[in-house]
């Protein structure tokens, strides 16, 4: 055996082994996220409701809440069945989880600009909801169109109009949405649909207590 040919081959050997090794030490160590949101109803009135964004990082098995932000959202209609979940395009959503797929800039016929898809949801007599957004009003590009007289829904016009009443979507201003937005595209990417475990949205009936403390 030539002296030093063994030695050099577990040389070699190790270097390559070492990028492998290194990788998956490396997204041992990462931490991964999942959000979690929540559309707090506040049957006092619809139209101040909140939507509550939680961050939770992982790391190995332990995980902690590293981000929290609140905002006013409304949902539904100032009209009889405005808090019925199961009358279209006049009730606010079914309670449960939802899948959501964030647009940044959603060319709808209605909604435009940066908007997360909601999943369909059938309520307790089966009727299914469908087209349910997060949004605001805004154009196209997320921009605010000119004053004109009326409701525009390419301009967010509150106080002097109601503009967080829908048809069933959840409704925010542009700046919160904005932040929203902002805070989902830190840990999560636009135009996939993330499964439950990275991204969860619950439509929930709470207690007037539980919106004062948010």
């Amino acid at each position: 055996m030539v002296p030093g040919v063994v030695p050099s081959v577990l040389l070699g050997l190790v270097l390559a082994l070492l990028p492998a090794w290194a990788t998956a030490t490396a997204e041992a160590a990462a931490p991964s996220h999942r959000a979690v949101l929540v559309f707090a109803k506040n049957h006092d009135d619809p139209f101040d409701s909140r939507l509550v964004w939680s961050l939770y990082e992982r790391r190995g098995a332990e995980e902690r809440l590293v981000e929290r932000r609140d905002w006013r959202a409304g949902a539904g209609l100032p009209a009889r069945g405005g808090k019925d979940p199961c009358v279209r395009s006049v009730g606010w959503p079914p309670d449960g989880s939802y899948r959501l797929t964030y647009h940044r800039d959603y060319g709808g016929n209605a909604i435009k600009g940066r908007a997360f898809r909601m999943d369909d949801k059938a309520c307790r007599d089966g009727t299914v909801r469908r087209s349910l957004f997060i949004h605001t009003e805004q154009g196209a590009g997320s921009r605010q169109c000119a004053d004109r007289p009326g409701d525009q829904l390419c301009r967010w016009e509150w106080p002097r109009i109601n503009d967080y009443k829908s048809n069933g979507c959840l409704k925010m201003s542009p700046g919160d949405l904005r932040e929203l937005a902002g805070l989902f595209e830190r840990r999560f990417s636009a135009g996939v649909h993330p499964p439950l475990s990275r991204v969860d949205l619950q439509v929930r009936t709470v207690r007037p207590r539980w919106i004062s403390q948010h």
